[in-house]
């Protein structure tokens, strides 16, 4: 880390890359090292290939893609909870080709490359992104407290999640300390229902599907031109269906463009949906993933449910064992 802050004093204008389909930890994480590099005096931008799911919109997040990308105007370019290259987007040539490139990350299951790498199996990676403001000695504000706390919170599930450990609890606490608005950030994420979320879910849960353990649905481009939505509607909704009595794995599978879905899953303890999106170009963590897929619909979703019920089976062994 104190390379890495080395590296940041040494460079002029720098650029911060975030994963598409984004998450309150990946927006934490961008908030935090764009606050880290000005308060170093360095001019910064962030950007994400993707729209900003409008559930994290009570939180400014105008900073984000808030200017076109050049380039060849920075010297430095960062990327924060990005495991895979692919879900840079349009950014991944522009970070594979350039030698000064540096990853935070806390996947174990990765193959993004950089010229400095920080990899640390934490909860969340706002969790490293506190430890290297701390160690700079940059105090931080409210805001950014806010948006590191979203972090931690959003990853672990508001603490229920098993990947929440006692220094996820002890970077929320100091969080707080600085100032974090908790209740803010908590009823935003896991309290707060609209009636725009309210009708969707009603629609969705008439088009759930089922296989033994597993629940499901699929959304088409019909689906989502008919009800005017965008795939970021659907975050919470494999939650939902990870809930009902019985299941053990849940997935969504959102056709964001024709023939390219994206996948969404959760699961029990027992069983790694970060191996099963790993089949799709994507990864996560152990109970909760992403990925996508291309292709005939009916193929599509056989391929996934058949990778997901490998797991099942696998896991079921590993506890019967």
């Amino acid at each position: 880390m104190r390379t890495i802050l080395k590296k940041i004093k040494k460079s002029t204008k720098v650029a911060v890359f975030g994963h598409q389909s984004p998450d309150g930890d990946c927006l934490g994480c961008l908030s935090a090292i764009s606050f880290l590099c000005k308060a170093l005096n360095k001019e910064v931008y962030a950007f994400i290939d993707d729209d900003i799911p409008t559930r994290y919109s009570f939180l400014d997040i105008s900073f984000i893609n808030s200017i076109e990308f050049n380039k060849d105007s920075y010297d430095l370019f960062i990327s924060v909870d990005v495991a895979d290259k692919h879900q840079l987007g349009k950014y991944e040539t522009v970070f594979n080709e350039n030698k000064n490139t540096i990853s935070i990350d806390h996947h174990s299951i990765r193959d993004l490359v950089s010229d400095i790498t920080y990899v640390d199996k934490t909860s969340s990676c706002s969790e490293l992104l506190y430890k290297l403001i701390t160690i700079s000695r940059i105090k931080l504000n409210k805001s950014v407290s806010t948006f590191l706390y979203m972090g931690v919170s959003d990853d672990t599930g508001c603490f229920m999640h098993d990947n929440t450990t006692s220094n996820s609890h002890y970077v929320a606490g100091k969080l707080i300390e600085n100032g974090a608005d908790y209740e803010l950030v908590n009823y935003n994420l896991f309290k707060l229902v609209t009636k725009r979320t309210y009708e969707l879910t009603k629609k969705l849960d008439a088009i759930i599907q089922e296989r033994e353990s597993i629940r499901f649905v699929v959304v088409d481009q019909k689906f989502m031109q008919d009800n005017n939505c965008q795939k970021s509607d659907f975050g919470d909704y494999v939650n939902t269906l990870l809930n009902f009595e019985g299941t053990k794995i849940s997935f969504t599978m959102i056709e964001k463009q024709q023939g390219i879905f994206s996948l969404s899953f959760r699961s029990l303890k027992e069983y790694d949906v970060a191996k099963v999106a790993s089949n799709f170009g994507g990864g996560g963590h152990k109970q909760a993933a992403g990925g996508r897929i291309g292709g005939n619909v009916k193929k599509c979703l056989e391929k996934v449910l058949n990778c997901v019920e490998a797991e099942i089976k696998n896991g079921d062994n590993v506890n019967v064992n």
